[in-house]
């Protein structure tokens, strides 16, 4: 496809208008019949993300990246509504504290109209309250922790918040869609371990995928778990006991530059030839090590996203998404990539939505009421918000294969898990969901 195409052919290709129920390709007619006014200053959009440190390179950078390309491709389409994005990159490093402190400045004192962001787990804990709190908007893109909408108690809350959302599923469907696939794939398996994180996203992780097990394939036994702090960098005391239970598979929801460093390190010390891991996130790592990096690791995608899925010759979005990012950084998108896509386009749609019913540029809770159960293209396939503010997803997983094609493995055996089989219903825990399978 020539590259003269724009996105919005892409768009227009795909049925966008229909999906996002004509909500797209309104600002005209808004404008034109204004019962409020449209500003005609920039939209401040907040986007954070690591920018440094050892998660910077696969995680946040990318998904900053991403953030920057698609303010370009909306400012260069006539911005939102008419206006042009200001989009203000900041760094999600330094701790929770910190984080907090710079959220309060962001829509106290910045002003912005939105904050897209976060990938720890911890950050989002913390952040997403104070939406309801300050008045603010704020749509986390990346964090995974099912705790984050549930809570503590059962049946909790819907929604948990007023002006937070989750532009994305949560960790549930990645540890899930494991499950299942080794079910179908592995049914013979005996043991299995377990080395994550030692904080939410790591405890939670194992507990969505070791409930799942249980229920799914109760003879499996569990011959190790281990719990490496955060921004560990020496496996090796790790490694060693993993290779000595001698389990048939492995779960890991490691990230960032912990996932590269055990990788690493484990390949040096043979690892790989005994035991096969099984990654909630796998997705971005094999492209991060390179051609070393083993083949036959189970990796799950954190929804659809991958830049091989869906195919090109039936996604134009994906194909325009994969090209376009490749051809300005160098490297194909990886999941956050997916995950910011999702955020920014969920706000520019719920925007434009909300404009469309009041008539003129909305508040906060406008948009709000908007993007409660929007459902809205992406180049990973359809997103649908819920009414409890998480996205729901389908989940992909695969098995990493070396071709001659590509630098590093891609996957093989690739199976996608809808969104019904892997996301519980709203008002549900997902592992009093899990529990009450049949």
């Amino acid at each position: 496809m020539s590259k003269d195409v724009s996105r919005r052919k892409f768009l227009k290709y795909m049925g966008a208008t229909a999906l996002t129920a004509g909500t797209l390709g309104t600002a005209s007619k808004v404008i034109g019949q204004a019962k409020r006014p449209i500003p005609k200053d920039p939209i401040k959009i907040a986007a954070v993300s690591f920018l440094t440190g050892a998660a910077a390179a696969p995680f946040g950078i990318p998904g900053d990246n991403t953030y920057k390309m698609c303010a370009d491709v909306i400012n260069k389409e006539g911005g939102i509504l008419g206006r042009k994005i200001d989009l203000q990159s900041k760094d999600e490093a330094g701790g929770v504290d910190a984080q907090v402190k710079l959220c309060r400045k962001l829509i106290l004192e910045d002003k912005v109209d939105v904050v897209l962001g976060y990938i720890s787990s911890a950050s989002c804990l913390a952040i997403l309250p104070l939406a309801d709190e300050l008045g603010g908007l704020i749509v986390a893109y990346d964090c995974g922790t099912h705790e984050l909408m549930e809570g503590k108690t059962s049946p909790y809350e819907v929604p948990k918040f007023k002006l937070g959302f989750r532009s994305k599923a949560h960790l549930g469907i990645d540890n899930i869609a494991l499950a299942l696939y080794i079910k179908k794939y592995y049914p013979n398996i005996k043991k299995i371990a377990g080395i994550n994180q030692d904080y939410a996203w790591g405890r939670d992780s194992w507990l969505i995928f070791e409930t799942a097990m249980k229920k799914l394939m109760p003879q499996v036994q569990v011959v190790k778990t281990l719990w490496p702090p955060l921004g560990n960098t020496d496996f090796t005391a790790h490694i060693s006991p993993l290779m000595g239970a001698e389990p048939d598979i492995v779960h890991s929801s490691l990230w960032g530059g912990d996932a590269v460093t055990f990788s690493k390190q484990a390949l040096a010390m043979g690892y790989f030839k005994k035991i096969r891991m099984a990654y909630s996130r796998g997705e971005p790592y094999p492209q991060e090590v390179g051609k070393d990096y083993p083949e036959g690791q189970i990796i799950c995608c954190a929804g659809t996203h991958y830049f091989l899925y869906p195919p090109h010759d039936k996604s134009p979005l994906n194909k325009w998404f994969v090209t376009e990012y490749h051809k300005r950084y160098g490297k194909y998108p990886t999941y956050p990539c997916y995950h910011a896509y999702q955020a920014i386009y969920a706000y520019k749609y719920a925007v434009e939505k909300a404009a469309k019913a009041v008539g003129g540029w909305p508040t906060a809770e406008e948009i709000s009421k908007a993007m409660t159960g929007l459902t809205f293209p992406t180049p990973s396939g359809t997103l649908t918000i819920r009414e409890d503010h998480n996205g729901i997803e389908d989940c992909l997983v695969g098995i990493t294969k070396l071709t001659p094609k590509y630098p590093f493995p891609i996957l093989d055996k690739m199976e996608v898990f809808p969104a019904a089989q892997v996301n519980a219903p709203v008002g549900i825990k997902t592992v009093d969901w899990i529990n009450s399978w049949k």
